[in-house]
């Protein structure tokens, strides 16, 4: 039983290997684990590997949508596989996922409610679809509030530990810059604060902030984070269990699992900060 998954070290995916992991175990099998590292032509090879070593099975975190033709081919070769946390678009596969866009919609809400109306997204990139349902639940958040969609505070950056976050120096100098900004994952949160934060931003004073990522992953960077907490662990160990009823035969038709986010207010957001207006 193999597990590969996209994320660069993100501890996310640990505890979604760990999971299965612990599924897997129980039932006789052993796991090995590769890490993508987001990168298409590593996803092809350990696709290959899975071939090579005839593994009984695979849980996948796709790249991407372009991930469709490695995928199709484990289905050539009769591997049975389930997609995690992103689906692709249009394939007929088993997939446990979180309620991304709902999440998503949910925390831009809280930003809302505590008076921003300022709000830069930063997203990761838009092949991949739980990227597009972040940026989609910002949209929903904004559109219900009756307010625009600002296209000029959308951005995508590497959800990765090795992020550029200078594209924030310029957001932060515009005469319209937002008051709050809702971010990816834990990466782009530690980076980006910490960027903010060289540029003498405090955090919620100057900029309210909330991200997607497991909340000890989070207070590990920085324990004022306001965080939708996935939930990780269940991915693997619900994609396992999906996992062994195909290698056993006992289903035939795909199954769609959506488990529900928590979100975590800390102190990484409050009202927005007042504004002196110009003098004319």
């Amino acid at each position: 039983m193999d597990a590969h998954r996209a994320g660069h070290h993100q501890p996310v995916f640990t505890f979604i290997a760990r999971g299965m992991e612990d599924v897997a175990r129980k039932h006789g099998f052993r796991v090995f684990i590769a890490n993508t590292d987001e990168d298409l032509e590593k996803e092809q090879e350990y696709v290959q590997m899975c071939l090579d070593y005839q593994v009984r099975g695979a849980l996948v975190v796709p790249v991407g949508d372009p991930s469709r033709e490695n995928l199709v081919r484990l289905t050539e070769h009769h591997v049975p596989f389930v997609l995690i946390d992103r689906e692709i678009e249009g394939l007929d596969a088993d997939l446990v996922k979180g309620d991304i866009r709902e999440t998503s919609r949910r925390l831009v809400e809280h930003l809302l409610e505590l008076g921003h109306e300022r709000i830069a997204a930063v997203v990761g990139p838009l092949h991949s679809a739980s990227s597009r349902e972040r940026l989609d639940g910002y949209r929903d958040a904004l559109l219900h509030k009756g307010l625009p969609v600002d296209e000029s505070l959308i951005f995508t950056a590497p959800m990765t530990r090795d992020m550029d976050a200078s594209f924030v120096d310029a957001l932060v100098l515009r005469s319209d810059a937002p008051t709050a900004l809702f971010l990816g994952n834990m990466f782009q949160y530690a980076h980006i604060v910490r960027r903010l934060r060289g540029l003498g931003l405090s955090i919620p004073q100057n900029m309210s902030v909330v991200s997607f990522g497991n909340t000890d992953d989070l207070a590990s960077v920085d324990s004022i984070a306001t965080a939708a907490v996935q939930p990780a662990y269940n991915y693997g160990s619900l994609g396992a269990q999906l996992l062994l009823e195909r290698i056993e035969g006992v289903r035939k038709t795909s199954t769609r699992i959506v488990l529900h986010s928590e979100m975590v207010v800390r102190s990484s957001t409050a009202p927005p900060p007042v504004r002196m207006a110009s003098k004319g």
